[in-house]
């Protein structure tokens, strides 16, 4: 991948007239590798890692997380971050973690206000519902007490209500459909943005931000 070039004034001299040399500065060097802990990301990570993988080879074990997975976490849970983006080719596991981050925030571990309301948005349904699947993978993996505590609806909704915690809702919704989003989402996550219809997919972005 390309390192992306980004211009940056530097003032090359005093005084309000002075001359400003525009300097290209590499983007790497702007972003930070890894982020401060703070206790929401820690919740969520400990979280994430005590939830079973659902299916394929490794169903039933304990959920671990890579470096790069943790570091994402980490920034995206960071003070004064809304919008966090994950961008790492196919079989990474995007959807898995973010399904596992839907169902921490539905449960309110790092975030216990009533009510809670997760948005998860994908490019069509039928990736909505892979989506989805995950969730409620992880939602079977819990023990037996704490799977009553979600009702889970399959049918022209895809949805899932938690009852624990002052409550909560997850919806999944397709980006070429005709979504109504209402409510106020406490946390939106959009799987394969990049894949959207753009019409469609940006006017799903615009209204969840």
């Amino acid at each position: 991948m390309t390192a992306v070039q980004v211009k940056r004034e530097r003032q090359a001299g005093s005084g309000p007239n002075a001359r400003k040399a525009i300097v290209p500065v590499d983007r790497r060097l702007s972003v930070p590798l890894s982020f401060p802990t703070t206790e929401m990301a820690d919740l969520a990570i400990a979280f994430l890692e005590t939830l079973k993988i659902p299916e394929g080879k490794k169903a039933g074990e304990p959920l671990k997380l890579d470096e790069f997975q943790k570091r994402f976490v980490r920034g995206a849970l960071a003070e004064g971050v809304m919008v966090a983006c994950l961008s790492i080719g196919r079989g990474n596991a995007k959807t898995a973690l973010s399904a596992g981050l839907a169902l921490g925030a539905l449960k309110g571990v790092w975030d216990n206000q009533p009510k809670r309301e997760i948005l998860f948005a994908a490019r069509n349904r039928d990736q909505a519902k892979t989506a989805f699947q995950f969730l409620v993978g992880f939602i079977e993996g819990l023990p037996e007490d704490e799977q009553e505590q979600f009702l889970i609806r399959r049918g022209s909704k895809l949805e899932v209500e938690y009852s624990g915690n002052g409550g909560g809702l997850a919806r999944c919704i397709a980006a070429d459909g005709k979504s109504i989003l209402g409510g106020a989402p406490t946390l939106a996550l959009m799987d394969e943005r990049a894949a959207w219809e753009r019409e469609k997919g940006d006017n799903l972005e615009n209204a969840i931000l």
